[in-house]
């Protein structure tokens, strides 16, 4: 590291606690994977070499912006060095919002679909990332599998620096929407550092929503700063939805209605069941099967009563 920041003309102070060296300076923080359990500073990065590969769930689990491997990735550290001695440089980091169904089938993915591409059309630098490896990719239901552009199975034991801005340049899009979808197979799921990818594109990204997988839901959870959870009008879909609220743990949760009215559910009844805010109500769309089989499913979300719907989830879920 002293090599490195002598190479490009910037000091390097050394502090033994990086929690300590995050709270007094606004400096670029870099730290050695080797802290192990002490805490991590929110979007520092962590440095590693290449026989620490407990480096990206450091990383993942205290939300660092990115993970360095040396010697390989020098090159990139040092200009991501250079250009942190100019104060012009900050950048503020984005919200990550998951999407989860209560049970399967109630349509976690459209609504996932539906809300990125909502914020993306006010302008946001959005992004939809794929949690859910088994899940044939969101690339399909976005009429996009055919189309070139980065996957998650292309990240598979990526090593060096995840870098917010290479991400987000490869990544493919629909209109102004940047997408990360997994392949048919789920290929390389267990050794794509997903995590890191997501804290990494927190500096690309001013909101991504993320697909979550519900047999991973803990996990995917802590990724997030609120996580949706989308419920079926269903005795059924009432208990599975208070199961699923729980296993986010601390992150936030709010209840989204959706699906064909079976028992007339109400959402205050559902949220003095779950014990979590429902916000609100996804009329059912008869015609959303069709348009997912047919790569078209962001049509239907233009419509005024989707819209005021997305609308009103992205309004509660913005104050958690």
């Amino acid at each position: 590291m002293e090599a490195v920041c002598i190479g490009v003309g910037v000091p390097l102070t050394v502090a033994d606690d990086a929690a300590g060296a995050g709270a007094s300076s606004s400096d670029l923080l870099l730290v050695d994977a080797a802290v192990g359990g002490q805490a991590v500073p929110r979007g520092a990065v962590v440095v590693a070499l290449a026989d620490q590969p407990e480096a990206w769930e450091t990383a993942a689990r205290h939300a660092a912006s990115a993970v360095v491997v040396l010697p390989h990735a020098a090159a990139w550290l040092a200009e991501l060095i250079s250009r942190s001695a100019t104060p012009e440089v900050a950048v503020a980091l984005g919200r990550v919002y998951g999407v989860v169904g209560a049970t399967g089938g109630v349509g976690a993915t459209t609504l996932a679909c539906w809300l990125a591409a909502h914020v993306a059309a006010a302008g946001t630098a959005t992004a939809l990332i794929d949690g859910d490896p088994l899940g044939a990719g969101v690339d399909l239901a976005l009429g996009e599998e055919a189309v070139d552009g980065l996957r998650w199975p292309e990240l598979n034991q990526f090593s060096g620096a995840v870098a917010a801005d290479q991400l987000w340049t490869a990544m493919p899009r629909v209109d102004e929407l940047r997408y990360l979808s997994w392949d048919r197979h789920g290929s390389h799921a267990t050794t794509v550092p997903a995590a890191t990818v997501v804290a990494a594109l927190r500096g690309a990204a001013a909101v991504q929503v993320v697909d979550l997988s519900r047999a991973d839901l803990e996990r995917q959870a802590r990724w997030c700063d609120a996580v949706v959870v989308v419920t079926p009008r269903t005795v059924r879909g009432v208990l599975a939805a208070e199961h699923t609220a729980r296993r986010c743990g601390a992150v936030p949760a709010v209840t989204v209605l959706a699906g064909v009215d079976v028992a007339d559910l109400e959402p205050r009844v559902l949220a003095e069941s779950v014990g979590v805010p429902c916000v609100a109500t996804i009329a059912f769309d008869p015609r959303v099967p069709e348009h997912l089989d047919a790569g078209t499913v962001l049509r239907r979300a233009r419509r005024p009563r989707h819209a005021k719907a997305l609308a009103a989830i992205l309004r509660a879920v913005e104050g958690l």
